[in-house]
């Protein structure tokens, strides 16, 4: 199994995709997969057409990504395309993509999306190792009921919500064959590497916590029986001293998300994060993720310095999930936009702490607007300002 990584920056989408192209092909031949993340700036179609033209046997799934991406070369900012590819004659890889209306069930389609990548990978019937799950803002959640309920037990899920620029609804999913702004794209490995994994939030409550009383899809109207907003304020104003500007609730509420317990290992609880994004004209909080009535919210809190660290600390959790830690081969990792806006300054040192942790072995990051990952304890999960990792070792033991 062999791992290689290019991206490009070039204005031309056929010049930069062959660039990609000469670059990988000095490590790989003839990639089994790829997975391409690109910025709203890009010509979709076009840079689908050139993938297509330039690996035609390859199997290929693209997301878009906010204002930049990662690689283990660095952190590039602005207009780009990054490619992350996979040659591996003794394993099986397999992706699919379906494009999403408004008649759609979306469960259904999930379920046949999966069902779709696995009879490309030539492996039916079979339980691939691994997931790599993208899918436009909006079901995340049901994407991920539909996935565990076809495989009838948890496989290890990395994902990312496609995301743009500035929540404008510029974001997209590509293969192939199509390109999409609201649909699901699924990619499964059977590698004959072995597979690592670590899902964090790096999180940690402060203390206030209240019921989900009232939820409207995915507004959440109140908590404890009070406007969800001015719960909220009031916990931010005890935390910080300030009052909260709710024009700017996307923003300020970046160290300061609201969590639901999911777990216990080794006595520590482990949260999944959600972001809250605005104010209803209600006085709800309109979030990123679903909540359920009756679940109990945290009052989460982080620091600056540990999104800029916690990158390496996942990538090092994943490596200690590995029973036979070695170098790892390579990784993917998926950072949520939201951090790293908040963080923008010091993305190099994010970088730089991952690939240190990755032992200089080549990775991809796209920035989301949600994650998907599995934890430690078993869960899959779909959250906000969340890391996921997956590492791939060396198959000797």
């Amino acid at each position: 199994m062999r791992i290689a990584t290019s991206s490009s920056t070039d204005l031309n989408a056929a010049s930069a995709v062959k660039a990609i192209k000469e670059e990988i092909r000095k490590k790989i031949s003839s990639p089994s997969l790829m997975l391409v993340y690109y910025t709203e700036t890009q010509d979709v179609q076009s840079i689908k057409n050139e993938f297509k033209k330039q690996f035609p046997d390859t199997y290929i799934i693209g997301c878009s990504s906010c204002r930049g991406t990662m690689t283990d070369k660095g952190y590039v900012g602005g207009h780009n395309i990054a490619a992350w590819a996979v040659q591996d004659e003794s394993g099986a890889y397999g992706s699919a993509l379906c494009n999403l209306s408004s008649e759609n069930d979306v469960f259904l389609q999930a379920k046949l999306v999966l069902q779709r990548a696995i009879d490309s990978s030539g492996r039916p019937g079979e339980l691939p190792a691994l997931i790599t799950l993208h899918t436009t803002p909006g079901h995340e959640e049901t994407i991920l009921r539909a996935i565990t309920s076809e495989l009838g037990v948890n496989v290890p899920i990395i994902g990312g919500t496609a995301a743009d620029d500035g929540v404008s609804g510029n974001w997209s999913l590509f293969d192939s064959d199509n390109v999409t702004s609201n649909g699901i794209a699924m990619a499964v490995f059977f590698p004959s590497a072995r597979v690592s994994y670590s899902f964090h939030s790096g999180y940690a409550p402060l203390g206030d916590s209240a019921v989900a009383t009232r939820i409207d899809g995915r507004t959440l109207l109140e908590l404890n029986g009070q406007p969800a907003a001015e719960v909220y304020a009031n916990w931010f104003q005890n935390a910080t001293g300030r009052v909260i500007d709710s024009d700017d609730l996307f923003a300020q509420s970046t160290l300061f998300p609201l969590g639901r317990q999911t777990g216990i290992i080794h006595g520590m609880p482990y949260y999944t994060l959600s972001h809250p994004a605005s104010v209803s004209e209600d006085g709800g909080i309109q979030m990123f993720c679903n909540l359920g009535e009756g679940e109990t919210v945290h009052f989460m809190s982080g620091t600056t310095e540990m999104l800029v660290s916690r990158a390496g600390r996942v990538v090092d959790s994943a490596n200690d999930h590995d029973k036979n830690p070695r170098d790892p081969i390579g990784g993917i990792a998926i950072y949520c936009a939201g951090c790293m806006l908040h963080v923008k300054d010091s993305l190099n040192d994010v970088a730089a702490n991952m690939s240190l942790s990755m032992h200089q072995a080549p990775f991809i990051c796209p920035f989301t607007f949600g994650e998907q990952g599995q934890f430690l304890g078993g869960e899959i999960a779909h959250g906000n300002l969340m890391i996921s990792a997956v590492l791939f070792h060396k198959d000797e033991l």
